[in-house]
């Protein structure tokens, strides 16, 4: 091969790598603009309008105002259009919405079913009960009894607290057989012992021997049915001693004493117990001995000390006279 030729085919083979050197180059200085006509088209649309955008590697565009208007949500897809490659205007993804704002919307628009307020249950025996005591508050006892005897007939939660009130007033006016019934109705055993305390009470405050006797039988039944209720088994057998210390019958009132203080020492009733035992032992019968009553006396005081006894069981004033006069006697 001559020279000539030689030079011929390698000024051809040096176009041909420029040449493709060129393309190549021509591609990758704009490789992140696969569409480059439609860009420069909306390039320049948008360069008038004066809005800022931003390009991304797959070719769409995003104006920088798009958080926060109403049509920014929508992305271009490009479509097929005479065999170019152009934006759609028309075809455009759904917008994305907060998922946290969507939910709150509908929870918000949903009326709230459950913050409805429960039907408010009225106890029909309740008005009566609250009537009954304000009569009795003004010592109104017949129009009281009326008006718990309409109480428990509705039978409803309050019920069994009238029948403890007329339970008591029965008794005063003589009605035991009507206020025994109202203790057997009484389902609860606490407001059972109370109801049968009730009416043993009322009886023995009528003060002639006939209720009197009538009162001693409830109070038995008490203490026999109920041997250990803390509270009102010690004040029936206390309740018994004093009936029978009116009736002078010592021997067994201080019967009933003596069992508050061996099987009750946390009851009210303790001290005042050693108090009548003194009063019964200074009384004239056939076990009287003064030395043992004023031992009951001076343990009833020593006990007091520095408390404050409930109306009804404080009994030093009376104790330390008893003390004086046993005490100069003796």
């Amino acid at each position: 091969m001559k020279p000539t030729q030689n030079n011929h085919i390698f000024v051809i083979y040096l176009f041909l790598i420029l040449s493709l050197f060129s393309e190549i180059f021509a591609e990758t200085s704009e490789i992140f603009l696969p569409f480059p006509e439609t860009w420069n088209e909306s390039n320049q649309k948008e360069t008038v309008q004066g809005d800022s955008s931003k390009v991304f590697k797959n070719g769409t565009k995003q104006s920088s105002n798009d958080f926060g208007s109403k049509d920014l949500n929508e992305t271009t897809i490009p479509t097929i259009s005479n065999g170019n490659l152009s934006p759609s205007k028309d075809e455009s993804l759904p917008s994305k919405t907060n998922p946290a704002k969507s939910e709150s919307s509908l929870t918000l628009s949903k009326p709230d079913s459950k913050k409805k307020k429960k039907k408010e249950v009225i106890d029909p025996s309740k008005a009566s009960f609250q009537k009954g005591k304000a009569y009795l508050s003004r010592d109104q006892k017949k129009a009281a009894e009326q008006e718990f005897a309409d109480s428990y007939g509705k039978e409803g939660e309050v019920a069994k607290f009238s029948r403890v009130e007329n339970s008591n007033l029965y008794g005063l006016d003589g009605k035991e057989k009507e206020s025994s019934g109202l203790v057997e109705k009484q389902e609860d055993p606490d407001l059972k012992i109370k109801t049968q305390f009730e009416l043993a009470r009322s009886l023995d405050r009528i003060g002639n021997p006939e209720s009197e006797e009538k009162a001693y039988k409830e109070y038995l039944k008490l203490v026999t049915e109920f041997p250990k209720h803390p509270e009102l088994t010690p004040r029936a057998h206390y309740a018994i001693a004093t009936l029978l210390v009116r009736k002078k019958e010592f021997r067994s009132a201080a019967h009933q004493l003596v069992n508050i203080i061996k099987n009750f020492k946390e009851a009210e009733e303790f001290l005042p117990a050693h108090y009548y035992l003194g009063k019964i032992y200074e009384s004239s019968w056939d076990e009287r001995d003064l030395e043992r009553s004023l031992k009951y006396y001076q343990l009833y005081l020593n006990g007091v000390e520095g408390k404050n006894p409930k109306p009804g069981y404080d009994f030093r004033k009376e104790t330390r006279e008893r003390l004086r006069v046993l005490g100069s006697a003796i």
